[in-house]
């Protein structure tokens, strides 16, 4: 690569020999501004370049050039740190330990972040106190390292204090929480996250922290309906976070193959519970599986969404938009029909979700279920009005009585909504 550090080039570049004498170089000589150079091109780097180069680093580390290792500390980016980590703890002493617990006590977040990496490595309880003071710092990658730290520990103090912190009413308060026991590893934490993300105004941010705890489609097929419902919901929410809140490799770390998978066997079996009748989640498959298939060909159909991103996470769309569009006409047509049964459910949050997936569709033959929504007196405001929207989308508001409907509608912003979607009525 041409950097402006020859050695940080020869690193990343693809003459083995090279790159061994230049991670040697970085590590022998505590090179910074190789390191930095090195930090400020993390995010353009490929993940294979990136385990190459950090194996000639951990390499290049050994008992008689430690002292230099922490110099490089000062600097941190991406996850190199792990790779330092892993390297120092071949070396794992009680003088070590102690030496790099009093750097996560009294260093700069740089360096505590990896300081805090090195104990994910290596099991040291005296570390406990440090880490736990460690988790609660603004830095993230120091906190989510902390929090991996603490759960390998299987520290009960700092995992009951984040579970508390999750019935927070400050949204902030509450995502940290997901992330710390994400991060810390007991998937017991499942059940509390999803119902903090259920109650969330950010639960795209909570239900990716699910997602790495825990396989999401694992829950798909629980005997509770309502942790059924949840991790379903988790999954519609994660599906609306990319590429806005969560990057496009969460197709892989998320396993999003084996969700819509599972939704599609699901799907195709209706009732997974022949108890089931009323309270049948199928409308809720055939949402999430619809709005899947537009988001993924969205993403197939225009380059700029894909271009930069790696084979693996390319190959994986591929798979999953091949997944949904193998599927027969026949299936789909039950889905749109699923979808509309949606609208009976008394929850307002699938109701809305339903409807928004309708409006994305624009299809004319949705104008009598949505009239249906519009004209029932007691519905809430809130799915009123994205049914106005629908049936403005495709010219179907004519049956509707403005000033009827404006009465009824008490929020002034949604009065004001309605008014410019009905203004031609």
């Amino acid at each position: 690569m041409n950097l402006p550090n020859s050695t940080t080039s020869e690193l990343l570049g693809k003459n083995n020999e090279k790159a061994r004498k230049a991670a040697q170089n970085i590590i022998n000589n505590a090179d910074i501004e190789a390191w930095q150079c090195l930090m400020e091109n993390t995010d353009v780097l490929f993940s294979y370049v990136k385990e190459k180069a950090g194996q000639m680093l951990i390499q290049a580390i050994n008992k008689d050039n430690l002292e230099n290792v922490f110099k490089l500390f000062k600097k941190h980016e991406g996850d190199w740190d792990d790779y330092i980590a892993e390297a120092l703890s071949k070396y794992s002493s009680p003088e070590l330990n102690s030496k790099i617990i009093e750097i996560l006590k009294n260093g700069t977040v740089e360096e505590q972040t990896y300081a805090a990496r090195y104990f994910c490595h290596t099991n040291e309880p005296e570390a406990t106190e440090a880490l736990f003071e460690a988790s609660k710092k603004y830095y993230l990658p120091l906190r989510n390292n902390a929090a991996e730290a603490l759960g390998k520990l299987e520290h009960k103090e700092s995992y009951e204090f984040y579970l508390n912190v999750l019935k927070s009413d400050d949204e902030w308060e509450k995502i940290e929480a997901a992330q710390f026991l994400a991060n810390y590893g007991n998937k017991e934490a499942t059940i509390a996250i999803l119902e903090a993300m259920s109650n969330s105004g950010m639960a795209e941010l909570i239900a990716g922290e699910i997602a790495m705890l825990t396989d999401i489609h694992t829950l798909f097929k629980e005997k509770d309906e309502t942790t059924r419902l949840l991790a379903l919901e988790a999954l519609d929410n994660i599906i609306s976070g990319v590429p806005e809140i969560w990057p496009m490799g969460v197709v892989l770390d998320f396993k999003i193959f084996e969700c819509v998978e599972s939704l599609i066997s699901l799907a195709k079996k209706g009732l997974e519970d022949s108890e089931e009748s009323e309270n049948s989640l199928a409308g809720k498959y055939a949402q999430i599986l619809i709005k899947t298939r537009q988001k993924i060909s969205m993403f197939m159909e225009n380059s700029q969404y894909t271009y930069d991103e790696e084979k693996d996470i390319l190959a994986e769309i591929d798979e999953i938009y091949h997944l949904l569009i193998y599927e027969e006409e026949d299936f789909w047509d039950q889905q749109i029909n699923n979808l509309y049964k949606e609208l009976d459910t008394d929850d307002t949050k699938r109701k809305l979700a339903a409807l928004a997936v309708i409006n994305e569709l624009g299809l004319e033959e949705s104008a009598p279920y949505l009239i249906r929504i519009v004209l029932k007196h007691d519905e809430n405001e809130a799915v009123v009005c994205e049914a106005i929207s629908a049936l403005a989308k495709i010219g179907k508001t004519e049956q509707i009585d403005k000033n009827i409907l404006l009465e009824r509608i008490k929020d002034p912003n949604l009065q004001a909504f309605v008014q410019d979607k009905l203004a031609k009525v």
